[in-house]
């Protein structure tokens, strides 16, 4: 009951009821409007025209088009107003300016570092390795203006939360400058202690601590007051997106990204946030399957960007990027740095069997709706790996919501005889979600792909694995959320021995993973119905 009391009175319900106010105000002077101003009724119809026009002529996904069409014809007074307010993020031009220099700052000082050069080397030395894996890289670089490609670096693929847990609180025990933390979910519980406990300690040695968090993402996690309650024991936490009771399209992006970065030499990124169930300390939905990377060297910067680029837009403060992204050493990266652990890591470095002393190349990128970003990165990133794909293809997503692009490049894998294999949750944390993730099954089934439930629970893990050559691991999930909605992030792997160990990951996740067969992969006839519904609108949710 208390709890009940504390959701009613909290500012997310206040600030819920304000704006429900305010769109109800808006909605009755509209139709009073409307229905008395013939003026009115003309612009409202040259709106809606307009609106049209414009979906018409622009170049983006079919799929948004009709949806945003059905929404102007079906809702002629508003339709046409919502979709000028929720088809992007609308940024105040205060907000646009200071976003570009943020940009421009940051690129100027990857100049200064000599980066861009760097990257054109790493490029080069890729294409001599693979041409289709050059080709891959130079679209991530180029939907993404802030990514860069890494070489000589070290990555460690975890299997499980829990092990990765173990690492990350390992490799900030050896934090000696700075550590950045963004997350989607914060949680108070064992999780978040045993880091608050860790970070507490290297504050007072003299580290520098910046933290985000979602604030709807932890809406239900954390109590009001965090953010200041961290700032005041010397963490500089802020809430990115913070709810307010006012009517804003911002509060369909959120940030779902993962990350965390020690001195700019180690980073984490991956599915698993900052709360008990995705360690299996508190049991949600079976068992909680997850995974992550660490990376060790000069990639970690690219992480430390992303963070860099997301805390100041959200806190409106302007970094000197060179203090925290200069290479003072090119030759010692941090690899083989115990202090940030991983000196006995599974994977030795520069075991790169075709290059030599090499080990891969990574790109950590990010991707988000537009004005900030203008192309869909991560769907980009994946897609063009799915069409490079010969002989496997093995993904794991909780939440398999596809657009027709997606869904065709699957299927034409599968065609040209890719070993395609997909595996979600057996044990659904949303049962509509559930629904719509199955209806995908059997399109994929009737061309070969092969679809697996994960039996013991419920799978959190983002990745993608393909001929032992290309891995996508991080935040993005298969579906229109991840796609547009949601700031993402996560790291591009070409031609690193890591990635026969996330192979390895997902074949024994398979191995408890039951197949499903084209006749289990029929919906029943609510299911369509909820399906048929709830696909027409997907693509605005």
């Amino acid at each position: 009951m208390r709890k009940i009391f504390r959701v009613l009175v909290s500012r997310y319900t206040l600030s819920a009821l304000f704006i429900l106010a305010e769109i109800a105000l808006i909605a009755y002077l509209a139709f009073y409007a409307y229905t008395y101003s013939f003026l009115f009724v003309l612009l409202a119809n040259v709106v809606n025209l307009l609106v049209i026009l414009s979906l018409i002529n622009r170049d983006t996904n079919p799929e948004f088009k009709l949806t945003w069409l059905a929404v102007v014809v079906m809702i002629p007074l508003f339709g046409g107003v919502l979709y000028i307010m929720f088809y992007s993020r609308r940024l105040t031009r205060k907000e646009a300016d200071f976003l570009k220099k943020l940009g421009a700052d940051m690129l100027e000082c990857e100049r200064k570092n000599g980066n861009d050069t760097e990257s054109l080397r790493v490029l080069n030395s890729l294409a001599k390795y693979s041409e289709s894996g050059a080709g891959c890289a130079l679209a991530v670089m180029k939907d993404d203006a802030l990514a860069e490609i890494y070489s000589d670096c070290k990555t460690e693929y975890f299997s499980s939360g829990e092990i990765f847990f173990e690492a990350m609180l390992e490799s900030l025990q050896g934090a000696k400058k700075y550590i950045f933390l963004e997350y989607f979910i914060v949680e108070d519980g064992f999780m978040w202690r045993s880091i608050l406990e860790i970070l507490r300690e290297k504050i007072k040695s003299g580290v520098e601590v910046r933290m985000l968090y979602d604030d709807i993402g932890s809406m239900s996690t954390l109590p009001a007051g965090f953010d200041k309650k961290l700032r005041n024991e010397g963490i500089s936490c802020y809430r990115f997106a913070k709810v307010r009771p006012k009517f804003s399209s911002s509060y369909n992006n959120r940030d779902h990204r993962k990350i965390c970065v020690i001195d700019g030499k180690v980073a984490f990124t991956g599915g698993i946030n900052i709360a008990d169930e995705y360690i299996n300390k508190k049991q949600r939905f079976g068992h909680w399957k997850d995974g992550g990377v660490r990376v060790f060297g000069t990639a970690a910067e690219g992480f430390a960007r992303l963070f860099l680029v997301m805390f100041d837009f959200t806190c409106r403060k302007e970094t000197d990027y060179g203090a925290y992204l200069s290479r003072e050493s090119k030759a010692n990266t941090g690899v083989s740095d115990d202090s940030h652990g991983g000196g006995e890591g599974k994977v030795p470095f520069g075991s790169g069997a075709e290059q030599g002393d090499k080990s891969g190349y990574l790109i950590p990128f990010g991707s988000g709706p537009a004005p900030l970003y203008t192309e869909p990165v991560g769907k980009g990133a994946l897609m063009n790996i799915i069409n490079a794909s010969r002989r496997y293809l093995y993904i794991t997503t909780p939440y398999l919501i596809i657009d027709y692009d997606i869904t065709e490049a699957l299927r034409q894998a599968s065609k040209r005889g890719v070993d395609v294999r997909i595996i979600t949750p057996g044990k659904a944390d949303k049962k509509i979600v559930k629904i719509m993730t199955k209806s995908s099954y059997p399109y994929l089934i009737k061309a070969g792909v092969r679809i697996f439930e994960y039996t013991p629970g419920f799978i959190h893990e983002k990745l993608l694995v393909s001929d032992d050559i290309f891995a996508v691991v991080g935040t993005i999930n298969f579906d229109y959320r991840s796609f547009v909605h949601h700031f993402e992030d996560a790291l591009w792997i070409c031609g690193d021995p890591v990635i026969a160990d996330i192979r390895d990951s997902f074949m024994k996740t398979e191995s408890v993973s039951a197949e499903i067969l084209p006749s289990e992969a029929k919906l029943g006839f609510c299911e369509r119905v909820i399906r048929t519904l709830i696909r027409i609108f997907a693509p605005l949710f």
